[in-house]
């Protein structure tokens, strides 16, 4: 059937998967950041094809003698509705194409973008690239950007909000643009209507495209937003700040505010204050003018209050359109005041969570300079395990201060805790490790229940590791220190050690200890001491002096030769007996005198020949008798001269024969 069209006052439809739809009346509304919706009752004289009409364009366009504004939305529902003998009714609910992101959630990170990048890029995995930006702020890149459990509208809403973009839609037939803007010079005059006519007393009058009735408000709003926030790099510097618009103790107090530097939070804090006081006045009205749009202005003229004859921006319409009639409800605020979006979209609040150490390819840690590693989250659909799965991301350690407290690093691969500071998903803090399938624990369980301690693994490639192991099973208990390479002990003080019964000790190298200043004591109470050196020599190196005392019997025993060289004297003191015993041979050479002296009896016994020998004299003196005695032969021989003599008495006595010879023998 053909579509009659009244182009004095009209609905008219452009719709090339509903060709054959009569549009009847169009009800809805739409909005500045509102996604608004169109509801279309219409008819037809055959049967529509309802599912090819999804997701299709459908232009309403109301008009006004020569004047159209074109509405121009996606069919998101059709009805077939009840109908008579001559036609089929139908009703479309029709939204923007922004709506479908409602239809879509995902959880996925984004790292290093803009927001406006960020909504670029959900807009393309939709395939939706109407759309404007007129934005003049610059956007820094967000370092890590989670979304969370919400659905992709919501996602971008919140973006936007939180940096002050605001958005509307202008149309055409057979397309809708959505426009992204941040100042007020973005929003253009409403078409066909840049003033609009206050109709005051005219309420009589139809189609005069004017206002017909409305309400000047103005409400208390907050004058001033203060907040702060916490930078771990710059941990004593202070982030507070504070923008006013108006003086007054109306005062919004947030945090953490949502940034890394003071200049960062006090643009934010202009943005705030905007979106706190966008309300503070307002124009709510009805009129039948047809070109009102979300994100558009026009001029009132003609009020009785002048105050309200200035120029405004449309921030609301809802349409009561058909053939015969138009009103809209609409709302307005000054296009003078700054505008930015209040914050309504909720940021997902992030619980404790676990993730999956990650990092670069062949490497086993991967850190930076505050300790902070890289982690992937199992609902991560984009992560590739690797070091740009996430922000560097902070560990919590059981002790931490100006360098010093406890330093332990989670390596890739291990499964850790990760909370969220504030429940923000942009603010991972890992908070400890958990073991899983792949990551057992070091000590078996529940075989070794009664066992705690600290195992690591050397890296890279492992095969080692260094431990400190507890055993608490009763009557069994036992601390394990393993080094798998070298142990290091530095005390800057004492050490004392106190053993209960046995300490072993065993070195398969070398052990050297040395003592730079001050004594060496070993005291053994009770018991004995054993120094064994099964292969190899025993040096001792004194540079003083060197005393050994034993109480009771010393033995030793060389099995091989005894040397020892004194510089000075050396003075051997018995009070008992002195035995030397010596198998071969005894030999005592002295560079000056020699003194063998007796308090008692001297005896000198030789098993077969005893030979006395001075090269100038040789003299043996008895205090009271002296006796040279041989089992055989007994010669005293002077190279020049012998003396034997007695002070009183002298015996010579040969027990079988004497015999006295000489060049020159006297005898008297």
């Amino acid at each position: 059937m053909t579509r009659p069209t009244d182009t004095a006052t009209s609905i008219s439809l452009s719709a090339s998967a509903l060709a054959d739809l009569y549009p009847d009346s169009v009800l809805g509304d739409e909005g500045l950041n509102q996604l608004g919706s169109l509801t279309l009752a219409g008819f037809s004289g055959t049967t529509l094809t309802m599912d090819a009409a999804i997701a299709t364009h459908i232009t309403a366009t109301l008009r006004h003698d020569t004047k159209t504004r074109p509405l121009d939305l996606l069919c998101a529902e059709i009805r077939q509705l009840p109908g008579d003998a001559t036609v089929d009714k139908y009703s479309l609910t029709l939204r923007p194409w922004l709506w479908w992101l409602t239809l879509a959630s995902n959880n996925r990170v984004f790292q290093a973008k803009s927001v406006p990048d960020i909504v670029k890029a959900v807009f393309a995995v939709h395939g939706f690239s109407d759309y404007s930006l007129k934005l003049d702020a610059t956007y820094d890149p967000r370092e890590y950007c989670v979304q969370y459990g919400e659905s992709d509208f919501d996602f971008v809403s919140r973006l936007m909000e939180d940096e002050g973009i605001f958005w509307f839609f202008t149309h055409e037939d057979g397309k809708h643009t959505l426009v992204l803007a941040d100042s007020n010079d973005a929003f253009p005059a409403c078409p066909n209507a840049s003033t609009i006519a206050w109709l005051g007393q005219d309420m009589g009058a139809r189609e005069l495209h004017g206002i017909r009735s409305g309400e000047l408000c103005q409400q208390a709003v907050s004058t001033a937003y203060n907040t702060s926030d916490y930078e771990f790099t710059t941990a004593s510097t202070s982030l507070y700040s504070q923008t006013k618009a108006v003086d007054g103790a109306r005062s919004v107090y947030e945090h953490p505010g949502g940034y890394t530097a003071k200049a960062r939070g006090d643009a934010l804090g202009k943005i705030r204050v905007a979106g706190l006081r966008s309300q503070e006045t307002r124009f709510i009205g009805e009129s039948d003018c047809r070109w009102l749009i979300p994100g558009h202005t026009f001029t009132l003229s003609g009020h009785d209050n002048s105050a309200a004859n200035i120029e405004w921006v449309v921030t609301a319409v809802t349409h009561d359109a058909s053939h015969q009639h138009y009103r809209n409800r609409f709302s307005a605020i000054p296009k003078a005041t700054p505008y930015h979006p209040p914050r309504l979209t909720p940021k997902p609040r992030m619980h404790t969570q676990t993730a999956l150490v990650v990092g670069k390819s062949g490497e086993e840690i991967w850190t930076d300079e505050y300790g902070r590693i890289k982690i992937q989250f199992p609902w991560d659909q984009d992560g590739k395990k690797d070091e740009t799965s996430s922000c560097w991301v902070r560990v919590m350690q059981a002790w931490s201060g100006k360098a010093f407290g406890a330093q332990f690093i989670p390596r890739i691969g291990q499964e850790v805790v990760v909370t969220f500071i504030d429940g923000d998903p942009d603010k991972p803090l890992v908070t400890g490790c958990v073991y899983n399938g792949d990551n057992s624990l070091p000590y078996a369980l529940p075989a070794n229940q009664t066992q705690s301690g600290i195992k690591t693994n050397s890296s890279k490639g492992g095969g080692g590791f260094n431990e400190l192991r507890f055993e608490d099973k009763k009557d069994a208990e036992e601390v394990f220190l393993q080094a798998q390479k070298d142990l290091k002990t530095n005390i800057l003080n004492d050490v004392t050690h106190t053993i209960g019964h046995d300490e072993i000790r065993t070195v398969k190298n070398d052990r050297t200890r040395t003592v730079q200043e001050g004594n060496d004591a070993t005291t053994i109470d009770k018991g004995n001491r054993t120094l064994t050196v099964s292969t190899g020599d025993e040096t001792t190196d004194i540079k003083g002096k060197r005393s050994v005392k034993a109480g009771g019997d010393e033995a030793r025993e060389v099995g091989g030769n005894l040397e020892q060289k004194v510089t000075g004297n050396y003075t051997i003191t018995v009070d008992g007996d002195l035995s030397i015993k010596v198998s071969g041979t005894i030999s005592i050479e002295s560079s000056g005198a020699y003194t063998a002296k007796s308090g008692a009896a001297l005896t000198n016994q030789a098993g077969t020949s005893l030979t006395n020998k001075a090269g100038t004299a040789l003299t043996n003196q008895a205090g009271t008798s002296l006796d040279n005695k041989a089992g055989t032969t007994l010669t005293n021989d002077g190279g020049v001269s012998l003396m034997n003599k007695g002070g009183a008495e002298q015996t010579v006595d040969g027990g079988g024969m004497l015999t006295i010879k000489g060049g020159l023998v006297k005898i008297n």
